[in-house]
């Protein structure tokens, strides 16, 4: 065969492919190569991590223990407070899986190793404090694990030690269940993961549903440095132009209810929510008056509520722990931290108006003097 034949035949043939593959792609039966993410170099990764609260081994996450007398983060504590006891969590050491069964060294910050093992990447769920279960993809495992608080509102410490205790008595066996702090990916989860007192015979809403590319903690959250992952604020700007740095994500309105009873329909979600909290702790003190005969007060470090002997709402020397406590007491107060702790206007804010809304009508079933405002539950 002559080669002017022979090249014919193949510029038909490449003509004929070119047209079959052009006709593949505009119908959509083959897809488009997708362009890889690109890869920060391991040093970019590891320098925004050092500056990371994770790394910050001079912090009181990792130095709460200095006076202890064996110098040691307890297994209660090392699961989230160090690398090795996260590990030791995974089983990666040998160790029962799910479990903590070793102190960690006092300082021994969240490392590399701590989201990048073999439990992790082949992990496809996590445990929450409540019992649940809930499926997870690997990027978001450890955050999850650490980021749910070491108590659930059902199915833990706060149910046993109610038991069968009346819902307005006191008994020395009740006290405060402290949630803990950060129970993000319990607040996201919500019913999921049944972070909250979720009160009897109520419907509650699941996990979070926000837009694409901003549904997950690494699609928000750049997993080494913790702050906003990029493209940063611009990402938020898409659908909130009002948002330009923190904490302008105050100022974001997502329901047209109004949650509070204020009769403002057009403030941001944190004031919603906001105004849910105020007027749950205005209940909480008002309760402790009347029903406990013993009026509380709350601040933000250990023990969190204390005897408000002097009612003016600040801990003054001599002012310890709060003792008299009841079962309705118990369930708004772990409300209260719970919501307040994890950033519930803009990790579910749905899943925390609830919360705090059934808290209080749950305090007013116990005191009259409670009022119920014009609560828009959702």
């Amino acid at each position: 065969m002559k080669k002017t034949a022979i090249l014919s035949i193949l510029v038909f043939a490449l003509a004929i492919s070119t047209g079959v593959l052009g006709y593949l792609y505009s119908t959509k039966m083959v897809e488009e190569p997708k362009a890889e993410t690109p890869q920060l170099p391991i040093s970019a990764m590891t320098d925004k991590w050092a500056a990371s609260a994770h790394a910050d081994s001079s912090s009181l996450a990792f130095r709460d223990w200095d006076e202890t007398e064996d110098k040691n983060v307890p297994p209660t504590c090392a699961k989230c407070h160090s690398s090795s006891g996260l590990k030791d969590y995974f089983g990666l050491d040998g160790t029962a899986v799910m479990a903590v069964d070793n102190p960690a060294k006092i300082g021994n910050v969240v490392d590399c190793s701590a989201c990048h093992n073999s439990y992790v990447e082949t992990a496809a769920s996590v445990k929450f404090p409540s019992g649940m279960e809930a499926a997870a993809t690997s990027d978001v495992v450890p955050c999850w694990t650490c980021h749910q608080g070491m108590q659930g509102g059902i199915n833990g410490d706060l149910d046993k030690k109610i038991g069968s205790t009346e819902v307005d008595a006191k008994s020395e066996n009740l006290g405060f269940v402290n949630p803990h702090y950060l129970a993000v990916g319990s607040m996201y989860l919500g019913s999921e993961a049944n972070g909250g007192y979720q009160y009897e015979g109520k419907t509650y809403a699941g996990h979070f549903e926000h837009a694409e590319g901003v549904q997950t903690c690494t699609e928000c959250h750049d997993p080494h440095s913790l702050h906003l992952a990029d493209p940063g604020f611009k990402k938020c700007q898409t659908c909130h132009a009002e948002v330009t740095a923190w904490p302008d994500q105050q100022k974001i309105r997502r329901t047209k209810q109004d949650y509070d009873g204020d009769g403002d329909v057009t403030e941001p979600t944190y004031d919603e929510i906001q105004g849910l909290t105020e007027k749950l702790m205005t209940a909480i003190v008002l309760y402790s008056k009347d029903i406990s005969k013993a009026p509380i007060g709350y601040t933000q470090n250990y023990p969190y509520w204390f005897a408000d002997q002097n009612e003016n709402g600040t801990q003054d020397e001599g002012e310890k722990g709060y003792k008299d406590w009841t079962p309705r007491m118990m369930r708004a107060a772990f409300n209260y931290k719970f919501v307040t702790t994890s950033a519930g206007y803009v990790h579910n804010p749905v899943y925390s108006a609830q919360l705090l809304i059934d808290s209080i009508t749950d305090l007013s079933g116990g005191d009259s003097a409670i009022a119920l405002e014009k609560f828009a539950r959702p």
